[in-house]
């Protein structure tokens, strides 16, 4: 079975070498690497969809990538077994006016004061300085602009409609001190409480706990064959 890993926010895959590496013990894994100009979901789910194999596959979506993930599986591509959705979403978890996706724009995106900020709501008490590290590395390989464009569009984004509709295998893997994405935005994947995998670690589950989702990933697709 292959295993496409979609990415988080930076969408570089230069966060997930942990995980490639546990899951391609068992599978051929793919860590999808978004180009640094797009930001937009509809670009996105189109540059992806060229990529996909013809033959099984199974996507990891994490974060950012759930919406992607959806919208990817609502148009049925062939071979897709199924999806694990990592600390996502189907719709904005933050609730705040329209107008503020625009206010993105103007925010000082690489500001390294934000980042030390903002550190402890990625990770906690996982938190670390190498993390830190390779964070900053990939954020700075994407434009500020990309970035800030992909902030405004999980902001105003809403793929609930196709999410209902889907009919093929799905879990939900969950983190306990996710400060970024409230534990009931998995309420909206309508899972049986069995699909659904909670995870004790922080939203950057795949890197601060990466042999424990593994583990989830891997059972899965071994259910699929």
């Amino acid at each position: 079975m292959k295993i496409f890993i979609l990415p988080g926010l930076d969408g570089t895959g230069l966060l997930l070498s942990e995980l490639e590496n546990l899951l391609s013990k068992e599978n051929t894994v793919s860590v999808i690497r978004y180009p640094s100009n797009l930001y937009r979901y509809d670009d996105l789910q189109i540059w992806v969809k060229n990529t996909l194999p013809d033959d099984d596959f199974v996507i990891v979506a994490e974060s950012f990538s759930g919406p992607l993930a959806i919208v990817l599986a609502s148009q049925k591509p062939k071979g897709l077994r199924g999806i694990v959705f990592v600390a996502t979403f189907a719709r904005s978890p933050v609730p705040v006016p329209l107008c503020f996706a625009h206010i993105v724009k103007i925010a000082p995106i690489r500001s390294k004061f934000l980042f030390w900020l903002v550190q402890p709501l990625f990770l906690g008490k996982w938190s670390g300085e190498a993390f830190a590290k390779s964070f900053r590395r990939a954020l700075n390989r994407i434009p500020s602009a990309t970035i800030a464009g992909r902030l405004r569009e999980v902001l105003m984004v809403d793929t609930r409609e196709q999410l209902r509709k889907l009919s093929l295998p799905m879990i939900y893997l969950r983190a306990t001190e996710d400060r970024l994405v409230p534990s009931k935005m998995s309420a909206d994947f309508d899972l049986a409480p069995e699909a659904i995998f909670t995870i004790e670690g922080p939203h950057f589950l795949l890197q601060s706990r990466a042999e424990q989702a593994a583990e989830c990933i891997l059972k899965f697709t071994a259910s699929l064959k």
